[in-house]
């Protein structure tokens, strides 16, 4: 849903699911640490003035979600929430006067959420979507990328998702594709996978009949597989729930998040007319050319820029 008058229809479950995702991160933008308090919390105090003393910022991201976050060629975690994470570190350099490096730690959906309660990361960027159950431990960013929930499967399964009633579909455990899944397919038996590695393992050996994440992380699985002709991603269009990302923080650091907000932001400027950083970086792992092309949309775009009131 972008701009303008809202939909007299009711709603379907997947604009229901996306205005409850959007509310909250648009609840976290405007109140940094407005959440129910926790039994107990680990703060790792100001960041800024931690990265101020050792010059390192130490960040998370997926080392097995391409484009997003993944191990190349040599060894090195690139892609679109490791190079967000780079402009994170160049704007602290620029505010504090100091060269400040970039120290990645890879994470899973088991651990992120502790290693940044923790302590261990000071900010994780991947595929995380802000949840009540994480700001119990942790702060998120305002969203950087929006895209919707689908279901990779055999074409022999059909091809709507209701076809799949019955079927064994793998999601990540601890992430929030569980639920948008149940929903849209209430028959079907959800099977927990510890990755996406794992999970399109079990796909491939038959052992799950489906998979589901983020559209966008299953077209990169879809373009590596051997069985590509027969596979197909459900719904074909659109989405069964749309799933903003946004970077995880520490709670209770509100100078930090609004940092990172106003960075995301900047980032951001531009993006409604297709001008500007932003752009830049999503043609580089998404646009023409990319190993994974896919159109940025402009509802996406407007969802976005809404949620980074930040810009002026």
């Amino acid at each position: 849903m972008g701009r303008g008058r809202a939909c007299k229809r009711q709603p379907t479950p997947w604009m229901t699911a996306t205005t409850m995702r959007l509310a909250i991160a648009a609840m976290l933008a405007l109140a940094p640490g407005l959440v129910a308090p926790a039994a107990a919390t680990t703060s790792q105090g100001d960041v800024i003035e931690q990265v101020r003393q050792s010059g390192v910022l130490v960040a998370g991201t997926r080392a097995d979600s391409p484009p997003f976050g993944f191990t190349d060629a040599n060894g090195q975690l690139v892609g679109f929430s490791v190079d967000l994470l780079k402009d994170i570190t160049a704007a602290l350099s620029d505010s504090l006067k100091r060269p400040v490096r970039l120290e990645l730690k890879p994470v899973t959906p088991e651990n992120r959420t502790e290693m940044i309660h923790g302590g261990t990361i000071q900010i994780e960027c991947g595929i995380t979507t802000a949840t009540w159950d994480r700001l119990q431990k942790t702060d998120f960013s305002i969203p950087f990328f929006i895209n919707g929930a689908r279901i990779l499967t055999h074409r022999r399964f059909g091809l709507a998702p209701e076809d799949l009633a019955g079927k064994r579909i793998g999601v990540v455990a601890g992430g929030t594709t569980r639920v948008e899944v149940e929903g849209a397919v209430p028959k079907a038996e959800i099977v927990e996978v510890p990755d996406m590695s794992e999970g399109m393992k079990q796909f491939r050996e038959g052992k799950i009949d489906g998979l589901s994440n983020i559209g966008i992380v299953l077209r990169g699985l879809l373009e590596q597989s051997e069985d590509k002709a027969n596979l197909v991603m459900l719904p074909r269009a659109g989405a069964i729930a749309y799933e903003p990302l946004s970077c995880m923080l520490p709670r209770d650091d509100s100078a930090w998040k609004v940092f990172v907000d106003r960075v995301i932001a900047n980032d951001l400027k531009g993006a409604p007319d297709y001008n500007g950083h932003y752009i830049e970086l999503y043609n580089t792992w998404f646009g023409a050319g990319s190993p994974l092309p896919m159109p940025l949309d402009r509802t996406v775009i407007d969802r976005l820029v809404h949620a980074a009131f930040w810009i002026d």
